[in-house]
């Protein structure tokens, strides 16, 4: 469990200002991306996969074949959110961005800082519950139903938003 812990711990996303702004190509904001995500394999995501969301107009129009920080970012966001949100559900989170006037660094640097706040705090939590020591099942359902927990509220809230 140790090595779990370490790794999460280890886990890192560039700033928004780290990320290229020089007009990336599909193939080469694809490997960006997974760049960051070599020991989460069932994350990675493809250029069909990118190709799809600016179809879909996820992210905003591609200008010459090339992608903009901004672009870069919001498809940092999608990759991970797409793990528990479905799509329809992604697209009203990125809606709801817009008329906030968030822009999307204010968005990015939200998400990646609190990402990389919930995944440290696991370093904290992971033996002791209050006075009791859980075993490695129970902290692996305990953290099972967190996850449950997050999911069901999430589907709630994007379901009453509509």
């Amino acid at each position: 469990m140790t090595k779990v812990i370490e790794q999460l711990a280890s886990f890192t996303l560039p700033s928004y200002k780290e990320i290229p702004d020089v007009g990336l190509y599909l193939d080469q904001v694809s490997k960006y991306i997974n760049s960051y995500l070599q020991d989460f394999k069932e994350m990675e995501v493809t250029p069909s996969m990118i190709s799809n969301y600016a179809k879909q107009k996820m992210i905003t129009r591609v200008n010459k074949k090339t992608y903009t920080r901004d672009q870069i970012a919001t498809l940092i966001l999608i990759v991970f959110a797409k793990t528990v949100l479905s799509m329809d559900h992604i697209k009203i989170l990125l809606h709801m961005l817009n008329p906030d006037n968030t822009s999307i660094e204010k968005a990015y640097l939200f998400f990646q800082e609190n990402l990389l706040s919930v995944l440290s705090s696991f370093q904290h939590s992971e033996v002791n519950e209050g006075k009791k020591t859980l075993t490695k099942q129970e902290l692996m359902l305990k953290n099972t139903v967190i996850a449950i927990a997050h999911k069901m509220y999430l589907e709630q809230y994007f379901n009453h938003v509509n």
